[in-house]
């Protein structure tokens, strides 16, 4: 089984989407990354289907996420994709996350890219939805089972805290629930089509027992990459990265499965900090 990085490549291709075969991806064509490559995330493979809205939040056609928040657009080299949450150092300098891929090209076979950091001002340049300039990658991880960038903001850049329509995040969920106590989660992101429809979007994960991921029951869609996903209390649970089928067995408490991949939140920042050296504090919000 084969599952699938959420990056929007920009390119004029980008509204085509690859056939379904071995080492294809939701990747469309571009001069600056190959067509088609795998893709692992906790040791899971899967392959693409159709995915499904599970329930969804109300929200207008017309809804944006403007600025440099949770859920607003982020383009790289490597393509677009979407904010997560908002952290802070003690020396009051701030970052912002989104996926690992967002910010690392993975390799044609294996889809792991490993770890990589910048020297503050020299890594490659992070652009909002009109092409402002926001900062420049601090961090990057693409390697099993994590995925996970940070953003260095350029001072006098205007951020928010806030995810956009739902608010949060009030902290951060590590709670490990098994596979019979479902749990909503809400995610506001950017994807392709969807983001003018249907941008806050809910979805149900049936446990999350592993404290490395998440797998829910949705839809998401290229874009989406680096969503922050949170629960329906507001705190944040971790970063929406891939889809197709994801499953993972747990002996005889069930399979835990879900069309959507969601790297979880605390293990990935905290071996950011341990790299960078640093301490990094969640910016929380108020829920809306």
């Amino acid at each position: 089984m084969r599952r699938l990085p959420l990056l929007l490549l920009a390119s004029a291709a980008m509204f085509g989407l690859v056939p379904a075969h071995a080492d294809a991806s939701l990747l469309p064509s571009s001069p600056s990354a190959p067509a088609t490559r795998s893709w692992t995330l906790g040791g899971v493979q899967c392959d693409l289907i159709p995915t499904r809205v599970s329930t969804a939040a109300p929200v207008g056609a017309a809804e944006t996420c403007p600025g440099v928040r949770p859920g607003a657009v982020v383009n790289s080299f490597v393509g677009q994709c979407t904010l997560n949450f908002l952290f802070q150092a003690p020396s009051g300098t701030r970052y912002i996350g989104t996926a690992g891929h967002c910010a690392l090209e993975a390799p044609a076979v294996g889809g792991q890219a490993g770890e990589h950091t910048w020297a503050p001002g020299t890594g490659p340049v992070a652009t909002d939805a009109a092409g402002n300039r926001i900062g420049t990658w601090v961090y990057a991880i693409l390697q099993d089972p994590k995925d996970f960038s940070l953003i260095q903001l350029d001072p006098g850049v205007q951020s928010s805290p806030q995810m956009c329509h739902f608010g949060g995040p009030t902290g951060i969920n590590s709670d490990t629930p098994g596979l019979d106590s479902p749990t909503t989660l809400e995610i506001y992101g950017e994807g392709i089509g969807v983001s003018t429809v249907l941008p806050a979007r809910s979805m149900v994960a049936l446990g999350m027992p592993d404290p490395d991921h998440v797998y829910a029951q949705g839809v998401v869609v290229p874009g989406d990459s680096g969503s922050g996903v949170i629960s329906a209390d507001g705190r944040a649970v971790g970063v929406a990265v891939t889809t197709g089928i994801h499953t993972s067995s747990f002996g005889t408490s069930g399979i835990d499965a879900g069309e959507v991949g969601i790297t979880r939140l605390a293990p990935q920042l905290a071996r950011a900090e341990a790299v960078l050296g640093i301490s990094l504090n969640l910016a929380t919000a108020p829920t809306l």
